[in-house]
């Protein structure tokens, strides 16, 4: 897919857009118990948090700075927000973070990104300008410059906590996480085809019976099993058709159950039944009620944002999940 116009997108948030952009991120990939937004007067340098347990702030969590600017992070910046959460959890307002990823949509600067990959020089650069960047930015009229305790604190604390994640890498992960669809209308990657194994396996056992009432009806032979095919190659090549749409139907749900909101994929095809359920009420063999019900879900329109994404056959193939799960049947 064509990531460049969504770039642009996030490129152009203000900085609160950015925040509820990354909390989403988090909350998506569901590493976390709970994911907040701090950022504002007073958050002591924390934007947005994970925390890993009940213990919040006072346990483990980890701390995603959140810098929305036209220009990559600077060192200078990053050493002064470094710094803000260094001093706040030396004064015990919080437990040091586990991690602390600077965001920004624009990235580091190439000085900043070779630190961060660099802790010890990291820490050299944090305390080099402690007392000209960070002193005086830790608590408002008051300057509290780089000596004794809080000195030895910096020294011993860990800088390989501090990291810093690409706009491309929260992409990657914000695209498969429910949130995406929302936020970007409906800009889904597309999901793989199915893969039909060689032999029917159990959970085909509904829909496939059902198929066989139809070719039986079809042909006045009783068709019970799927080795009673075996001399009528145009129902064995019939049946295997419906079997490639079975399963790009089902690899169609299983991939965007999870990038999708709850509902979305049972939504999509509750909207493929409510189509095609006027054409089963005709009184007519199982042949016709079968093809007339691909044919009007192969031109359903559904109202969702899976609909884009939705080929022919993913939609006829939500046909014989309806079957299979006996929601419809062909021979009346």
């Amino acid at each position: 897919m064509n990531i460049a116009p969504i770039v642009k997108l996030v490129r152009a948030y203000d900085a609160t857009e950015w925040e509820i952009f990354i909390s989403e991120w988090q909350k998506g990939l569901q590493g976390y118990a709970s994911v907040k937004r701090l950022g504002g007067a007073g958050d002591h340098g924390r934007d947005v948090v994970g925390l890993c347990g009940p213990e919040a702030c006072q346990g483990v969590w980890d701390n995603y700075q959140c810098k929305h600017y036209e220009v990559p992070l600077s060192t200078a910046k990053a050493c002064e927000d470094a710094g803000k959460i260094i001093f706040h959890a030396f004064r015990g307002e919080f437990a040091a973070p586990r991690a602390c990823c600077f965001v920004a949509p624009r990235g580091p600067t190439t000085e900043l990104r070779d630190l961060l990959l660099n802790p010890a020089k990291f820490r050299a650069s944090v305390i080099a300008t402690w007392n000209t960047r960070v002193s005086g930015r830790v608590i408002a009229g008051q300057k509290h410059d780089l000596t004794g305790k809080l000195l030895a604190y910096v020294e011993a604390y860990d800088f390989t906590s501090f990291r810093y994640a690409t706009l491309d890498e929260i992409l990657d992960d914000h695209r498969r996480t429910a949130y995406w669809a929302a936020r970007f209308n409906g800009a889904l990657p597309p999901a793989p085809a199915g893969v039909a194994p060689k032999d029917i396996v159990p959970k085909e056992t509904v829909y496939v019976g059902k198929l066989l009432e139809v070719y039986s009806e079809v042909s006045g032979i009783p068709l019970n099993s799927p080795a009673d095919l075996a001399a009528h190659a145009n129902w064995r090549e019939d049946l295997q058709k419906h079997r490639v749409r079975f399963y790009d139907a089902e690899a169609f749900m299983a991939h965007y159950r999870d990038q999708t909101e709850p509902g979305t994929i049972e939504d999509f095809a509750d909207q493929i039944f409510d189509a095609i359920d006027p054409a089963m009420a005709a009184e007519v063999g199982a042949h016709p009620r079968l093809t007339a019900a691909l044919s009007v879900a192969g031109q359903a329109a559904p109202a969702s944002v899976l609909a884009p994404r939705a080929k022919v056959r993913v939609k006829q193939g939500v046909c014989h999940q309806l079957a299979n799960d006996d929601r419809l049947t062909w021979k009346l």
